[in-house]
């Protein structure tokens, strides 16, 4: 190999190396602020997971244990509502190396075993789902605030699909049908 064609090897290779080097340098600025999450949006991040997980495992409760089509038909909807939530949540989580627990409250699903059976059961569960709802409203919209990107849009995305929830919730508490039941009248 020529001289010339060494030295424009070596010039080649240590252009390289610095355009490694600094796109290595702002691949890590940049992942610092997409892998870490403040404290107020590891907060939510950790009571969402656990509230969602909650939510779930009560829909597939009720979806045993509720005597009224309309009930079943709302458990089922927040399961399925609810699970897609928490893989999103999870999957937000684990970029921003936030360690998130899947499982339940162990209190809510305690309470559930007192909700009795029949109408007093259906009755009990929509009260239930109408405070959980209010209290994830309140926390979904304080984390529209976030000045992280992904939680935010997170939040922004998941509010809507809560205050349906809500008020289906408040619709089936006060004896009325929900508004995304299909069956639209109880057996």
């Amino acid at each position: 190999m020529s001289l010339k064609k060494r030295l424009s090897f070596i010039t080649l290779t240590l252009a390289g190396l610095a355009l490694a080097g600094y796109l290595h340098a702002q691949s890590s600025a940049s992942g610092a602020d997409a892998s870490s999450a403040s404290a107020p949006d590891q907060t939510f991040l950790r009571k969402a997971a656990t509230d969602g997980a909650t939510e779930v495992a009560l829909g597939q409760l009720a979806m045993q244990h509720a005597q009224s089509g309309p009930t079943k038909e709302m458990a089922q909807l927040l399961v399925t509502d609810h699970r897609k939530a928490n893989d999103e949540l999870a999957s937000i989580a684990m970029r921003k190396h936030v360690e998130v627990s899947a499982r339940p409250e162990a209190d809510a699903l305690a309470k559930e075993k007192s909700w009795g059976s029949g109408a007093s059961y259906d009755q009990a569960y929509a009260q239930a789902m109408v405070n959980d709802h209010r209290k994830a409203v309140t926390l979904f919209t304080k984390a529209t605030e976030s000045k992280d990107p992904d939680v935010r849009e997170f939040a922004q995305t998941t509010l809507p699909v809560l205050k349906k929830h809500l008020s289906m919730a408040e619709a089936l508490a006060k004896g009325g049908e929900t508004h995304g039941s299909s069956a639209g009248r109880t057996p």
